[in-house]
Formats: structure tokens, C-alpha cells, sequence
């Protein structure tokens, strides 16, 4: 994993290690040429099998009834979005006595050279721009976290009662960890339809709207493909 969200322990293995979709903790739940999209689980004290990653890829935590717990508090609080270049084997345990689950959002394209943004995924490179993340009673705020050559990894944040005006969407997004976060759009796009996880594709020109209730904020991570849509 790339991102420890519960105690565990990961072991790096070469010898006997099988394709990661083929270990069954890995569930592979949406793909498409731009990615491969797998909702992990690992009960507590349960080790995977070792598995080898091929491609590079992005951990999410996972929104919707999976998601961990979010505390409303004046700052919001950015989700721990990580990432691995990949061509790696290991076995992993989770060592806690509660339920490990991530998204492992793989990358099918090359992506070129990565560089940092709000979060310092490389580590041998300078820390990159980042504005401070909003106050509450903000309306919507995004962020960069890092970036490639083909992609930008977001993480959005939405004030309590909100509903913003829909988006000018020149790119196809992928949404991943979506937690209190209602989205509609043209074409049939609809929350109501997200994968395990919080997962939702949102083709270019779907001019999504997003909602929050009255009780809670929200928030997703974003992972906008540059050379889609509107640049195809």
C-alpha cells in the first residue's frame, strides 16, 4: 500500500508473488483505458498474499459507507492521497483490530515526470504551490496535490448547504473516496450510481452539479485526465 490508514505492516517480496488482481483482497470494480480502479479489504489480523503491482497508482480513501471518519473543524482536513510508481511485490497485514480498506486507483497510461503539489509524493523534489485549504462556510474549494504529464490529482472540499453551478468540464475526471457529496450532470450522471468506495466517472461536458446537505460537509479526491475530452 501506499498509504498506511490502519496499523499493518508491509512485507516486499520478489519470489512467488501473483498479479495484484488476481489476489482476492483486491476487487477490481471499474477500468477503462485511462485506469483500473480496485476497492482493497483486509480484515484485521488477515495478511494478502503476495502480489505484484505492474502499473503506478494512487491511494484513495474510500467515501460513502466505507469512508473513515471526517470531523468538521475550521481547517478542512485533506485526505491522505498517496502514491507508487509501481513494478513492485509485497504481502501486507493489517495488524488492527478494525477493517483496512483503500482504493488502488491504477494507472494504465505512461505518465511522464510527476511533480509536487499540496502534497509531497516526491520525495527527491522540491514541495510545489499550495494555498492554504479554505476556512468553513466557504462554498467549494480544490486544491492540486500533485500531478504527471497526463493527469492532476485534486482534492475537493465542500462547505455544509451547498449546491454549486454546474462545471465547465473540458477534461474526463475520476472521482474517488466521495463522501457527502451529491453529483448530478447531463447524460445520466448521478451519484446515485457511484461504484464501493465512492467511485464515479464523469465524462468530459457532463456540467456536474454538486450538493451537500444541511447537517455535513464534503469531500472527494479528483483525478482529471489532461489529455482527454476536449483535447483528444
Amino acid at each position: 500500500m501506499a498509504v498506511s490508514l490502519f496499523a499493518q505492516t508491509s512485507t516486499p517480496t520478489n519470489q512467488h508473488a501473483i498479479p495484484m488482481r488476481e489476489e482476492s483482497h483486491h476487487h477490481l470494480i471499474f477500468q477503462n483505458s485511462y485506469v483500473n480502479v480496485f476497492f482493497v479489504e483486509i480484515p484485521p489480523h488477515e495478511s494478502t498474499l503476495p502480489h505484484h503491482h505492474d502499473l503506478p497508482y494512487i491511494s484513495v480513501p474510500p467515501g460513502g459507507p466505507d469512508a473513515l471518519p471526517y470531523e468538521d473543524a475550521p481547517v478542512k482536513r485533506r485526505p491522505e492521497v498517496g502514491y507508487s510508481a509501481g513494478n513492485f511485490s509485497h504481502a501486507v497485514t493489517n495488524s488492527s483490530d478494525v477493517t483496512l480498506r483503500n482504493l488502488a486507483v491504477e494507472l494504465v497510461r505512461p505518465q511522464g515526470t510527476f511533480r509536487n503539489g499540496c502534497v509531497n509524493i516526491m520525495r527527491d523534489q522540491p514541495p510545489g504551490a499550495c494555498d492554504a485549504p479554505s476556512a468553513a462556510g466557504e462554498a467549494h474549494y480544490h486544491s492540486p496535490d500533485f500531478e504527471s504529464d497526463e493527469i492532476v490529482v485534486e482534492s475537493w472540499f465542500f462547505d455544509r448547504a451547498r449546491t454549486t453551478s454546474p462545471l465547465d468540464d473540458p477534461h474526463d475526471m475520476l472521482i474517488a473516496g466521495l463522501n457527502g457529496v451529491s453529483v448530478s450532470g447531463v447524460s445520466g450522471l448521478d451519484s446515485a450510481y457511484a461504484l464501493r468506495g465512492g467511485v464515479l466517472w464523469v465524462p468530459a461536458g457532463s456540467k456536474p452539479v454538486f450538493k451537500t446537505s444541511p447537517q455535513h460537509d464534503g469531500h472527494f479526491i479528483a483525478i482529471i485526465f489532461k489529455d482527454s475530452g476536449a483535447t483528444k
